[in-house]
């Protein structure tokens, strides 16, 4: 299997989905995926006998099959203590906690910093251009996602965080995954349309070494903020991104869909 087919495949599961709906609100949500984390490829050796492969990086995600003791496999991504590998004798590609693996040469990540668990994861090009930074008004943005941008920037100076710049590349792809969660009534990180938003994001050449997505349905972004807010970890105070999109759609349900990307540049 070629590197570039099987990175795509780890790509469209390295996913981890957590919802939360506040009390007494049922019709509003907040959401935020994980970031995935490239590392280069490395051999790593199974340490214990009869090791479940999974389709996902945790335990609540389907048995591929039983890998045994010493086998060899290819390491290819991280997402918080799981490894996405391939394991050349059978094709399968899946998810091991590295509790169980031996990286016999250390995989060299592309960012220092592993993201918290969250709880919040057809083609033309789409240019990857960097506009203004988030310190001065960004053109050809609404006045939602406008606001949204200056709420997020706000919250990170209060954590003493970079501002995010604002990426034109993840604006229009955030546009289009709030508008696909709306046309087709869903709420989820994946779409049946575009994939994860990792997948979208390489499908639209978007560059990055770690990546994130916030999701939301609620009345303003300064809501969606703040519900955000109160979990204990989210993208908006991870210091590994450097860049944001944001794309707000109106709701007949939640009144506004605010989706977040965040990538951090290769």
């Amino acid at each position: 299997m070629k590197r570039k087919k099987i990175l795509t495949i780890v790509l469209a599961f390295l996913i981890l989905v957590f919802t939360v709906i506040p009390m007494g609100t049922a019709q509003l949500k907040v959401d935020a995926s994980e970031a995935y984390q490239k590392v280069d490829f490395s051999s790593a050796t199974v340490t214990a006998s009869k090791v479940n492969l999974r389709t996902g990086p945790a335990t609540t995600f389907n048995i591929i099959c039983k890998l045994n003791k010493d086998q060899k496999l290819t390491v290819m991504g991280k997402l918080g203590d799981w490894y996405s590998v391939y394991v050349s004798s059978s094709g399968n590609v899946g998810a091991i906690s590295s509790q169980y693996l031996k990286i016999e040469k250390a995989a060299t990540t592309t960012s220092t910093k592993v993201v918290p668990k969250v709880v919040t994861k057809v083609a033309t090009k789409i240019p990857t251009k960097v506009a203004t930074t988030v310190s001065t008004q960004v053109k050809d943005i609404s006045s939602d996602e406008q606001a949204m941008l200056d709420l997020v920037n706000k919250a990170r100076k209060e954590k003493g965080l970079k501002a995010l710049a604002f990426d034109s590349g993840l604006l229009k792809i955030s546009r289009l995954k709030a508008t696909d969660m709306k046309n087709n009534n869903y709420f989820s990180h994946t779409s049946k349309v575009y994939g994860t938003p990792f997948d979208m994001m390489k499908k639209y050449e978007i560059k990055f070494s770690a990546a994130g997505e916030n999701i939301a349905g609620n009345q303003t972004a300064e809501k969606a903020v703040n519900a955000w807010l109160k979990e204990s970890g989210n993208n908006l105070f991870s210091g590994k991104f450097t860049h944001i999109g944001i794309g707000i759609v109106d709701s007949p349900t939640y009144g506004k869909l605010f989706v977040l990307m965040f990538i951090k540049k290769t």
